[in-house]
């Protein structure tokens, strides 16, 4: 009550702060939809993330077994000096940006992975560096979609407070606002009422 006795009394002061109250509701009305479409995509989003982590993780296994058993097969020397001075060039550029802002990568790969002798290294290094050459994709689509994730939750927390900003705190700020005005206004009409009753009786006394 006493946010409301800042406000005068009047009917364009209720017309004002009705007009308030119904945009604020209005805005609420789109906030919450706007809440529930993000929520909706949200969820199957991280079905897909949790999805992409454990293929990465089992592609990441595989390829980091194989390689142990390379080094198993020949010297950890060996390996090293296959793989010290690589031929492949890869390259990572932002391609565009989702509505959220979350990027979206496009990789461009050149070069033969497979560059060194084969002397020297043995066929679980090659499935070993296959393994590693095929996961950058699914890691970078992971990257992608752990982001757009981050992004839809923090979008997501902020219309929420928004939404309960509006529902328990402005809107019964406004409720109250107008229930004040139109009961210091009933109250005039009514002293209004009875001056002119007065004034009737007085006049009808002559």
């Amino acid at each position: 009550m006493p946010r409301a006795l800042q406000f005068n009394p009047t009917r364009m002061e209720l017309l004002k702060q009705r007009k308030r109250f119904e945009t604020a509701q209005r805005a609420h009305d789109l906030l919450e939809d706007k809440r529930d479409e993000l929520i909706q995509r949200f969820l199957p989003l991280v079905k897909q993330v949790r999805q992409l982590r454990k293929k990465v993780r089992d592609k990441l296994v595989v390829a980091y077994r194989d390689f142990q058993m390379a080094k198993m097969i020949n010297w950890g020397r060996e390996i090293e000096e296959c793989i010290l001075w690589p031929q492949i060039r890869c390259s990572i550029e932002i391609a565009r940006y989702t509505t959220l802002g979350a990027p979206q990568f496009e990789v461009s790969v050149e070069g033969d992975p497979l560059c060194y002798g084969f002397y020297s290294s043995n066929w679980k290094l090659d499935e070993g560096i296959r393994s590693f050459h095929e996961v950058l994709s699914d890691l970078l689509e992971l990257a992608q979609k752990e982001e757009e994730m981050k992004r839809l939750a923090t979008e997501i927390e902020r219309t929420r407070r928004r939404v309960n900003a509006l529902e328990h705190i402005l809107i019964p700020q406004i409720k109250e606002i107008v229930k004040y005005i139109t009961m210091k206004l009933e109250e005039r009409e009514r002293a209004h009422i009875i001056n002119l009753m007065k004034i009737k009786e007085l006049m009808e006394g002559k």
